[in-house]
């Protein structure tokens, strides 16, 4: 968010440190995994666009040009599977049972899958729109902009209570007149608007993280959600990996050849030696979207359950032992509990994670005092 943008840039500036306004499993799903995701993208379309991506053991007879050919044909047709100990079915409805229809399409699947895993990062999007250019160095300045974030806040907690009849609708289209009065609904029913829509935003990590698993399970077939699970297993018992149903490395392919008005059959082996390197990116993949999804279930339990466990935190925090007066910390806890309430909160905390402690202890003063003014005015509490 550009608020914690600011505040990073005011609160170290000497120190140009990458931003970090998440937490490490969020970088690790928008940055690190499409990061590595990106790199296996770029060796598997190298092996399967320069290199060679498949081996064929052709006759002997065949000449040079036959070999090119029989390797083109097997890996554009697709190749099948049948365990060297059976004999090869005569029906080509069961030799074909089991055809490998996947491989050609690893670049694409994998960059699918980095795109899936950066789309949640929406605040990248915002940051583009919002961006402030101006550097933050002089006192006066680093002054105005903690008036600014102060401002801000303090205009987003109060407009709760502003009334929906001030809007304006004329001269809007359908969408901007939702989009107020989602608004106002927010402002008036809603004081966890910005928390929620945080937990919306890791209900759509965990949500790619199963659709991908589920999806991939489709795709590639033979039980992919027990996959990891099968190898984690074999890697304990110090057994060898062995070769995967999923991602066979010896196959078979059929092609015809026509000489002199003859159509020849031919039947040959093949070797897919990406196969070997698609198993073991495939496994680190499967391995990092279930870290992700018991992560994201843990935080959004944690959320759904934690209700104005954060609003206590902050005033035991905020309530020192030197308001020694029982009005004073009844105002405060009101100012935490009714003013702030979740929203505010989780702005401050966040800003302070950001390790912007100091500039949140201004922010607080200052939104302290403007609301002791209030109090003092009308003497009523933000009910």
């Amino acid at each position: 968010m550009d608020i914690l943008n600011v505040a990073k840039k005011l609160n170290d500036e000497k120190h140009h440190s990458v931003r970090n306004d998440d937490v490490f499993i969020d970088r690790l799903n928008h940055k690190y995994t499409v990061t590595m995701i990106l790199v296996f993208a770029v060796i598997v379309t190298t092996e399967q666009y320069i290199m060679s991506p498949i081996k064929c053991w052709v006759p002997v007879q065949f000449k040079e040009e036959y070999e090119k050919y029989a390797n083109n044909i097997c890996w554009i047709m697709n190749t099948y599977y049948i365990p060297m100990e059976h004999d090869i079915p005569p029906a080509e409805t069961i030799r074909y049972e089991q055809t490998l229809k996947y491989y050609q399409w690893s670049p694409f699947i994998l960059l699918f899958m980095a795109l899936c895993f950066y789309f949640p990062h929406i605040e990248k999007l915002v940051d583009a729109a919002l961006k402030q250019e101006q550097q933050v160095n002089q006192r006066a300045e680093r002054e105005k902009t903690i008036n600014h974030i102060t401002n801000s806040i303090r205009v987003y907690i109060e407009n709760r209570y502003t009334s929906p009849t001030q809007l304006d609708y004329r001269g809007k289209n359908c969408f901007q007149q939702f989009c107020y009065s989602l608004t106002f609904w927010r402002h008036h029913h809603l004081s966890s608007f910005i928390v929620l829509l945080f937990t919306f935003i890791k209900f759509l990590y965990l949500f790619n993280s199963l659709v991908q698993i589920f999806l991939l399970n489709a795709f590639l077939g033979n039980d992919y959600l027990l996959f990891g699970f099968k190898v984690i297993v074999k890697f304990i018992r110090g057994l060898d990996w062995g070769e995967s149903k999923r991602f066979l490395r010896v196959t078979l392919c059929d092609f015809h050849i026509r000489e002199v008005g003859i159509v020849h059959r031919y039947t040959v082996q093949c070797v897919l030696p990406m196969n070997l390197f698609n198993e073991k990116s495939d496994f680190i993949s499967w391995l990092l979207r279930i870290i992700r999804v018991d992560s994201r279930s843990a935080y959004v339990r944690r959320k759904l359950s934690m209700k104005r466990a954060a609003i206590n935190e902050l005033i035991d925090e905020f309530t020192s032992p030197k308001q020694i007066k029982l009005n004073e910390k009844l105002l405060s806890e009101s100012f935490v509990r009714n003013y702030l309430q979740e929203d505010g909160c989780f702005v401050l905390r966040l800003l302070a994670r950001n390790g912007a402690d100091i500039i949140v202890g201004e922010i607080i003063d200052k939104l302290y005092k403007h609301f002791r003014a209030i109090y003092n005015h009308d003497h009523i509490y933000f009910d």
